[in-house]
């Protein structure tokens, strides 16, 4: 990665941040591990983002939608959803051009201060599903990466939302949606690829074996995509994502 330190690492072994922000949408809590010298930030019950001193995420769907968008030629990226923006870090650090958009704006003030998201960084706070709705921009990759606890908000997955993502789209795009997974059988993917079939898309599944897991739903230009290696290692845990990562597989839907 060609961006600088994101942490000052003495100023926590000092000082660890803050452990509750108050949000409008549930409050936020990062966990320091000076051992590991990692932070995570968690909302809701759920673990949004995780990441070494450089801001590199520690999370295995992390370094999966990386490794997707760097196959691609693509320079202008969208991300629907921030957290501690792990991902517009490393793919700002990577030379993309990047916009977030989250409806929390607390968010930005963490992910800009304790995980170091570079400044270059464009960051909206609104609805994600209204930006993409009403933006003139066009771009060349769509993440959504928005969750509330665990669960994609439900506007967003819905017929809007494709058409949404469309319109800005720039035609030979690719759109990647991240999802958790419950359970073994759980369908929610497998139903957001078959919405963008319905609406014209290819649509690919990259998965993993178990119950509790994420997966990548692909659309739009992705047919030429390979499974994505471990491009960017952190500090911590990079054998266990390369190991995840190894353990993704693209299947078929499940009717």
């Amino acid at each position: 990665m060609s961006c600088q330190l994101a942490w000052v690492e003495h100023k926590y072994v000092m000082r660890p941040p803050p452990l509750k922000h108050p949000s409008a949408f549930g409050v936020i809590k990062l966990r320091y591990r000076k051992q590991s010298g990692t932070l995570v930030y968690e909302q809701k019950g759920g673990n949004q983002s995780s990441a070494d001193r450089n801001g590199v995420s520690l999370d295995a769907h992390v370094h999966a939608l990386f490794g997707l968008v760097l196959q691609t030629s693509a320079k202008k990226v969208l991300m629907i959803g921030c957290a501690g923006g792990t991902l517009g870090t490393m793919l700002a650090c990577a030379g993309k051009r990047v916009t977030v958009v989250d409806i929390d704006k607390v968010s930005f003030k963490l992910a800009k201060r304790y995980f170091g998201l570079p400044k270059n960084v464009a960051c909206h706070v609104g609805d994600g599903l209204a930006f993409m709705q009403n933006t003139r921009k066009r771009f060349d990759v769509v993440i959504l990466d928005a969750f509330i606890g665990e669960n994609i908000p439900e506007h967003l997955r819905g017929d809007a939302l494709f058409a949404a993502v469309k319109h800005c789209l720039r035609p030979g795009g690719a759109a990647f949606v991240n999802v958790c997974l419950n359970r073994r059988g759980d369908p929610t993917a497998d139903n957001i690829a078959q919405n963008f079939k319905r609406g014209g898309w290819p649509a690919r599944l990259l998965d993993s074996r178990g119950s509790e897991r994420n997966a990548v739903v692909l659309a739009g230009a992705v047919r030429k995509l390979r499974r994505p290696k471990l491009l960017t290692p952190p500090l911590a845990g990079a054998k266990q994502i390369a190991s995840d990562l190894a353990a993704m597989r693209f299947r078929r839907r499940r009717r």
